[in-house]
């Protein structure tokens, strides 16, 4: 017979001991196990956000791209359109407004008794016309009711995204600084050219760009600078002079400079190429280079300025064609050196400026008429009619005028035409003759290219 013995502490203690330890051991091997799992799942969604943003930024770059590229095509597009509109607009003005006004004018001329010298170019509206084409709907109807046409049922007015513009200047209303030029350089037009430039810069008001130094510190006069401009569109070697006889070879020394180049010797590109003229620097080209051109060649013209083609802040070109008529013989003084004074020709010329501005001119009596008779050029209300009153009169005459300058249907046009779409802005700048022969054709049609204006240069940006 076995006796019960009864449990100690000491044996109560190591049991419970033994299980807390056993607990303990499969909490650690669960704890283990879920730290793997953690992990597992923090890894595998951190791969999945990168790959996410991956293909987030991917597709909203790809996105970006698609759409600057369609803007890209849409504004080049717009552009052209513009430009092939505005072609439209200069055969226009030469088919059918300038004959119309022609023979308007000459009727007007012979009932008022005098030359009202006036003049309509549909080329300064070129923006309304775009508008027309494309506006929204609603500036489609406002610039179809103010010609008075209903375009309500027409189609293809307007565009759903985008702008479109385009500007229109002449180009034969500057001076044109190839005329005489080449390789086989004419004298003649040469004398006229150096008459044109010596006139634009006889202004006194231009006499501090010629007592400083230039950027490259040396001093520049007048004559040295209207010759060098002629000498660097010629192929000749001789140094231009009024007086043949007193010429001698080029010396300019492009060659010798810390950037060296030869001079080109042939017909200017480019206005900006006057840059590279000895004596000339940012200075005088903002002074001078935006009354220059190097497109309006017209043999028939002998380098004159197109005062029909004259815009913008024409003031200074004006006063110097004035001196330029007065000055027949840039070798010797003029007979009145009061032509010389800044006060009491550009009054004169400014007024001018603002007739070709609001009505152009007809013909050169009008400009000769204010020349002569400047109090009675003026209205009463214009705050400067008190100032034409005591203003003497320059005498000119329509022969001495008619030697540096015409008046007649612009022939070279200068278009800028731009499209925007988005955030693309596109610009192309073209020079047309409207008169030139296509020499080198690229199309299937070469009359119609050359009817719509022969491209002398393109540029697009």
């Amino acid at each position: 017979m076995n006796a019960h013995r009864p449990v100690t502490s000491t044996a109560r203690s190591a049991g419970w001991r033994a299980i807390l330890l056993a607990r303990f051991r499969a909490r650690r091997e669960r704890d283990r196990q879920s730290g793997v799992a953690f992990l597992i799942t923090i890894s595998s969604l951190s791969l999945l956000i990168a790959l996410v943003s991956q293909f987030t930024y991917g597709t909203t770059v790809d996105a970006a791209q698609a759409a600057n590229a369609r803007d890209e095509v849409r504004a080049h597009y717009l552009a052209r359109s513009a430009l092939s509109l505005s072609r439209l607009l200069i055969k226009i003005q030469l088919k059918f407004v300038e004959p119309i006004m022609k023979s308007a004018l000459d009727m007007l001329n012979s009932q008022a008794g005098q030359d009202l010298g006036i003049s309509l170019r549909v080329t300064d509206y070129i923006g309304p016309v775009l508008g027309f084409f494309s506006g929204s709907k609603m500036e489609t109807a406002l610039l179809s009711g103010l010609i008075g046409i209903d375009a309500s049922e027409a189609t293809g007015l307007g565009i759903p995204t985008g702008h479109m513009d385009a500007e229109i200047t002449n180009e034969d209303g500057k001076i044109d600084i190839n005329c005489g030029g080449g390789m086989a350089p004419d004298r003649s037009r040469q004398i006229k050219v150096f008459r044109l430039l010596q006139a634009l810069m006889a202004s006194p008001r231009y006499n501090w760009l010629f007592e400083q130094r230039n950027a490259e510190g040396q001093f520049v006069d007048r004559v040295d600078l209207a010759r060098a401009i002629i000498d660097w569109a010629d192929a000749d070697e001789q140094a231009f002079a009024v007086d043949a006889n007193s010429s001698g070879p080029e010396d300019y020394r492009y060659d010798q400079r810390d950037d060296p180049y030869q001079a080109h010797n042939n017909y200017y590109d480019t206005v900006d190429e006057t840059n590279l003229v000895r004596g000339m620097d940012p200075d005088y080209a903002e002074a001078f280079a935006s009354n220059f051109t190097v497109y309006a060649s017209d043999p028939l013209q002998n380098c004159r300025v197109n005062l029909a083609s004259v815009k913008g802040d024409c003031t200074p070109l004006i006063v110097g064609l004035v001196r330029a008529a007065l000055f027949p013989d840039p070798s010797k003084p003029p007979t009145d050196l009061s032509i010389l004074d800044d006060n009491r020709l550009y009054p004169l010329a400014s007024i001018l400026c603002e007739r070709s501005q609001a009505v152009g001119f007809g013909s050169l009596d009008a400009l000769i008429g204010v020349l002569n008779n400047p109090a009675a050029s003026i209205a009463r209300d214009d705050p400067r009619y008190q100032l034409m009153q005591n203003l003497t009169g320059i005498t000119i005459t329509t022969k001495q005028l008619q030697d540096v300058a015409y008046v007649g249907p612009p022939r070279v046009y200068r278009v800028v035409a731009t499209g925007e779409s988005g955030k693309v802005k596109k610009r192309i700048i073209v020079i047309l003759d409207s008169q030139g022969f296509l020499a080198n054709p690229v199309t299937n049609n070469p009359l119609g290219e050359q009817a719509s204006g022969v491209v002398q240069y393109w540029r697009e940006e």
